[in-house]
């Protein structure tokens, strides 16, 4: 019997890196079962048989399964991996795995991560069962990763998996497009907290003691408690250590772009004092980002609309036509339907997301009225300290491009490529939505918050 061996054995035999943490305290928590397969071998020919693999890919995938099974150590440990994967310590945690490449299955190593996804779905397909979810609803889920992962391998030979933990959602089932959006529970963990006017319904938000912002109002460091120093070390070396500007062909990139701090080196540390009467904190404007400024809520007039380890709702946008506020409304209450259904146990406080399109620099390029700048209107923007990368790859299509000579073929790319040129910025922001607004579409703005935002904007020289 394989469970004689103990957890350092068999990772120094596996020869793992970068393993999860807590998966050791997991270890000790598993019981194990015998087993000759990794996943029933019909189940993998019926997950791999739509994509058509030629012969030669497809036996290669076949002896590397083979010798998973064929090594009892490394199927005692893959199968504790599944059962890992799959249980909820992991369940909504997206950043939990980040690699599982071994050293010990010689030519096969690389495709060890792609078997053990592919373990991973008829697991989480019996959990579906369990709750009663419809096929319909998790059928495809696992394919809009295969259908790329298995193109790329016929394409260029290679196996390996990606942005594993992003992967993950999708062969664990816990993940589900509902009308235009793809939803996955989220335990919300960032440094600020929210309020509720019991008598208007107006939420506040207030970011907790020691976050650090820029003169623009953007995050530099959330400040956890384990952290040293007001600013972070990613911060630092994302803006300041070597000479990021240019490629290896010396002409400027999206590491130049895209890592722009904010003219003038102001920045300010959030307080928040708590009475048993009142709170008092900075002000967290809806617009993204938070304003140098104290505000006083009275307990008796605001109530606590999310804390730390609330449930949320994490919202992805895939790829296509449809991004307007009539498929995001209606795509979000589906999802509060969805999950209030299928998944009673969590009380679900709302949606989370963050993404390069809920930056109000982008109505600074392209106006009011647009699908982008309309679907803003819906949420409670934040900075989350994240820079201009994500939008340069989504715009520029890699890092490395130049941006001085891409050819433009969008309005928006134009615009953009226009902005940055001319020594602007972009940030990605975070953003909520909670249930109320989800049902109703309320704005969370107010005219005062946006007249805070214009004079920002005009006295920072953000526009061009």
């Amino acid at each position: 019997m394989y469970n004689v061996w103990d957890y350092k054995e068999l990772t120094s035999y596996m020869g793992l890196r970068k393993l999860p943490t807590g998966l050791e305290e997991a270890f000790g928590k598993y019981t194990p079962v015998k087993t000759t397969e990794l996943l029933p071998h019909e189940y993998y020919e019926k997950l791999l048989a739509p994509y058509e693999l030629p012969p030669d890919k497809k036996a290669y995938l076949d002896r590397a399964l083979a010798a998973v099974e064929a090594d009892e150590k490394v199927l005692a440990f893959s199968a504790f991996f599944v059962w890992d994967m799959c249980s909820m310590r992991n369940k909504y945690d997206i950043d939990n795995y980040t690699e599982l490449v071994p050293d010990c299955l010689g030519e096969f190593n690389d495709a060890y991560a792609f078997l053990l996804l592919l373990a991973c779905v008829p697991v989480s397909e019996k959990e579906m069962l369990r709750r009663g979810i419809p096929l319909k609803y998790y059928e495809d889920i696992p394919h809009r990763m295969l259908r790329d992962q298995l193109k790329r391998y016929k394409e260029t030979g290679r196996i390996d998996v990606e942005d594993m933990p992003w992967k993950m959602n999708f062969y664990t089932l816990t993940i589900f497009l509902l009308d235009r959006f793809l939803f996955i529970p989220y335990c919300h963990g960032e440094r600020f907290r929210m309020y509720r006017n019991v008598n208007t319904g107006k939420v506040v938000a207030l970011a907790e003691a020691g976050c650090t912002y820029d003169a623009e109002g953007q995050l530099l460091d959330w400040g956890f408690p384990d952290e040293e120093g007001s600013v972070s070390d990613e911060y630092s070396e994302r803006h300041g250590a070597g000479d990021p500007e240019t490629d290896e062909l010396g002409r400027k990139n999206g590491n130049y772009y895209s890592h722009r701090k904010a003219e003038g080196g102001q920045v300010f540390v959030t307080t928040l004092e708590e009475t048993d009467s009142t709170v008092k904190g900075y002000y967290m404007n809806p617009l993204g980002f938070t304003e140098n400024r104290v505000v006083t809520l009275d307990k008796k007039e605001y109530e606590t609309a999310l804390k730390d380890g609330d449930w949320l709702i994490a919202l992805h946008i895939p790829g296509g036509e449809g991004y307007t506020p009539e498929r995001m409304h209606s795509s979000l209450v589906l999802a509060l339907d969805f999950f209030s259904k299928y998944y009673p146990e969590l009380d679900i406080k709302g949606f989370w997301s963050s993404s390069w399109l809920y930056d109000d620099r982008l109505r600074l390029i392209l106006g009011d009225g647009r699908n982008i700048t309309n679907v803003q209107d819906m949420m409670y923007r934040y900075s989350d300290g994240e820079d201009g990368s994500m939008l340069y790859v989504h715009l520029f299509k890699n890092m490395k491009n130049a941006l001085d000579d891409y050819e433009c073929t969008t309005t928006l790319q134009k615009e953009a490529k226009r902005y940055l040129l001319a020594g602007k910025r972009f940030c990605t922001t975070g953003m909520m939505i909670l249930k109320d607004e989800a049902y109703s579409g309320k704005q969370y703005f107010t005219k005062e918050d946006k007249e805070v935002l214009n004079e920002m904007i005009q006295s920072r020289r953000m526009k061009l």
